[in-house]
């Protein structure tokens, strides 16, 4: 969270709209796509609320954000107030790439959490204001054309927009506010939804779910009725036949392939079961409704592997089936789905062949049967088949099943560390591939961005990532199997190379690279430790936006190379836990008392502006020239490959700078 309201005060925002949806008794938001960010706050009735798999139920205020692209169903058996608030937040291009590595590996504006907040009526206030003003039409007569200057009425356009980004920062604030403070945890009734929506095409039964949420089986029948309305076996019947209907109408499937997709390899049952739920059979269903969908096949591509919004309140009034509010399916979101649509082919296709030929009904008892373990290896197709020679590896994301020779790997992460292995990954992050350290090595090596399709046609048989976020690692594993491992794993570079020499089978070469570096970087450490005097210090700063930043033994900017290869010590006033991490944000006033006898400082400006700025210009090191001036896209990288043309560099300088 820490992490989190940094980049809030990092990024710029931008209001895009405010909106309520008033829902009465039986209707519904369904499969409505975000087109942004957004904060979703339902007041005054019960609801269950899908934002793609999680699911939150309301009793009578909740709030919920979730990222551009997540599927949004909400549902209420009365009325309900749903206001939606959508917002646009970017990194400046000249922000830390810490804030944009950051911003991929953990983005707080995808990210989808809900909760009951514990002062609801201080956030609906606020939300009534903020529309009001939004909704607040600018009149005619009263302003003078093309000025867009008010002369009796009201603010001007771009004043009325500058006071929405004012209230919905402080409703952000409050919101953030009401998270970093809740403790509550899913009820009973959301566990056992959640559980289901993972596990709805398997073999199900009350028995099943009570103990795998450490209840009696009678406790979790009666408290998800009390909640629900249903029993969980007829809540999954619901959602299997949502699933079904959502196959019928937006793809191609047979019968056969989405009867045993849902959990009925039966279709005489299925074809049952369907009719009962929706009062026609499934040949019915698919032709009174295979064109009420738009035939565009952006849109036809916007399914998800699992069904993530049973109908909770049934409606067979399926003119619900797909809301386009304002534009409908985001376009940029719809080229994400081609990859749900791919593995959902991968699924369907194992599932028809693999399924089983006879199952005489005997579905109504307690357990509901399937025969789904084809569609799981199907999902599983892109990783390792059967008869490739696999072994297990370490990982933050857990035991790895990875290749025991991988021969195509992804490498959004730890670039510079395989190519120093001599291993040449087939894939790459843009800014990774940016190091002017790896010129003239990256031939052959495809710019993946943040494209879940390009890494798909890249066929990878492992993916390296430093993600920890679990959403991202489990679609990278959709793909190949994924190493995650954040970059402050490693205690020492040392370490970064023998784990990844371990897992590629490299171990000489990263022993080979150890046993050079080390020479390399004992002969300039000695070098370095003869020309500073006794007590003399080294920090390392990084100046951007009238802000100062520390480094430490962890970090980039030279903070590793500086501490922990050379051996110098930063000032001893500087607090620990300031270097503990890999960047420090702090106030001006302590730059004097921060600031080393000497000063490895990233920043844009030159010496010269350095000394005629008021601040820095007072600092010692900054007078005396004793510092070492490079701008980020020479200090940012901190991989092997770097490291070895940085410390010749680092070490030099300070040989030279002692001298004065």
């Amino acid at each position: 969270m820490s992490e989190q309201i940094h980049l809030w005060n990092q990024v710029i925002v931008r209001v895009l709209d405010i909106r309520l949806k008033r829902i009465g008794q039986g209707d519904e938001i369904r499969n409505y796509v975000a087109p942004a960010s957004m904060f979703i706050f339902s007041a005054n009735g019960h609801a269950e609320m899908w934002a793609d798999e999680h699911v939150w139920l309301s009793e009578r205020f909740h709030l919920l954000h979730v990222g551009k692209g997540t599927r949004i169903t909400v549902q209420s058996g009365g009325t309900l107030d749903v206001y939606m608030v959508l917002y646009k937040a970017s990194l400046p291009d000249s922000a830390l790439r810490e804030f944009h590595m950051m911003l991929q590996s953990d983005n707080p504006f995808m990210e989808c959490w809900g909760l009951a907040p514990s002062e609801p009526l201080i956030l609906l206030g606020m939300l009534k204001m903020m529309l009001a003003e939004w909704q607040r039409t600018d009149r005619a007569s009263d302003s003078q054309p093309g000025t867009g200057i008010r002369t009796s009425f009201g603010e001007s356009e771009s004043l009325r927009r500058l006071k929405a980004k004012g209230d919905f920062i402080r409703f952000t604030h409050a919101a953030l506010l009401e998270r970093m403070e809740y403790i509550g945890v899913p009820s009973l009734a959301e566990q056992v939804i959640r559980y289901l929506a993972r596990n709805y095409r398997g073999t199900i039964s009350v028995e099943q779910l009570a103990q795998h949420l450490n209840y009696t089986p009678q406790y979790v029948s009666r408290k998800f009725k009390e909640q629900i309305g249903c029993s969980p076996l007829d809540y999954i019947i619901r959602m299997r036949m949502d699933a079904a209907r959502r196959l019928l109408s937006e793809t191609a499937a047979t019968l056969q392939e989405a009867a045993t997709y849902v959990g009925y390899p039966d279709t005489i049952y299925f074809s049952r079961m369907f009719k009962k739920q929706t009062g026609i059979t499934p040949g019915q269903y698919r032709k009174q409704f295979r064109h009420a969908v738009s035939k565009s096949a952006m849109k036809w591509s916007d399914l998800s592997v699992v069904a993530p919004h049973p109908a909770m309140y049934h409606v067979n009034n399926d003119i619900h089936y797909h809301l386009e509010w304002d534009g409908g399916i985001d376009m940029a979101m719809s080229k994400k789905n081609l990859l749900a649509t791919a593995l959902l082919c991968l699924t369907l296709a194992a599932s028809a062949c693999q399924a089983s030929s006879v199952n005489t009904g005997g579905n109504n008892g307690t357990a509901l049967q399937s025969n789904n373990g084809a569609a799981t290896d199907a999902v599983n197709a892109g990783q390792t088949s059967a008869n490739v020679e696999t072994r297990i590896i370490k990982a933050s994301n857990g035991d790895v099943e990875v290749p025991a020779l991988s021969q195509r790997v992804a490498a959004p992460a730890y670039l510079g560390t395989l190519l120093a292995l001599g291993v040449k990954p087939i894939g790459s992050e843009s800014l990774l591939m940016e190091s002017p350290y790896l010129e003239g090595m990256l031939d052959g090596v495809t710019a993946m961005g943040e494209s879940l399709e390009v890494l798909l046609d890249l066929e990878p048989d492992l993916i390296v990532t430093h993600s920890a976020q679990a959403e991202t690692v489990d679609r990278f594993s959709l793909i190949a199997p994924t190493v995650a491992m954040p970059y402050n794993s490693f205690a020492s570079i040392q370490e970064e190379m023998r784990y990844f020499g371990d897992l590629l089978g490299k171990q000489d070469a990263a022993e080979q690279w150890i046993e050079r570096f080390e020479s390399q970087s004992g002969e300039l450490r000695d070098a370095v430790q003869a020309a500073l005097d006794e007590g003399e210090t080294v920090s390392v700063m990084q100046e951007y936006d009238g802000t100062a930043f520390l480094f430490g033994p962890k970090a980039g900017r030279g903070g590793r190379i500086m501490y922990e290869m050379l051996g110098a010590n930063p000032p001893s006033i500087i607090p620990d836990y300031m270097l503990d991490g890999s960047y420090y944000e702090f106030s001006l006033e302590m730059l004097p008392e921060y600031t080393g006898d000497y000063l490895v400082l990233t920043t844009y400006s030159t010496l010269e502006d350095l000394q005629a700025d008021p601040i820095w210009g007072n600092l010692p090191a900054v007078r005396n020239g004793k510092v070492f001036i490079w701008n980020e896209n020479q200090s940012w990288y901190r991989d092997p490959i770097a490291v070895e043309g940085q410390i010749n560099s680092l070490a030099a300088w300070i040989i030279e700078a002692a001298k004065k």
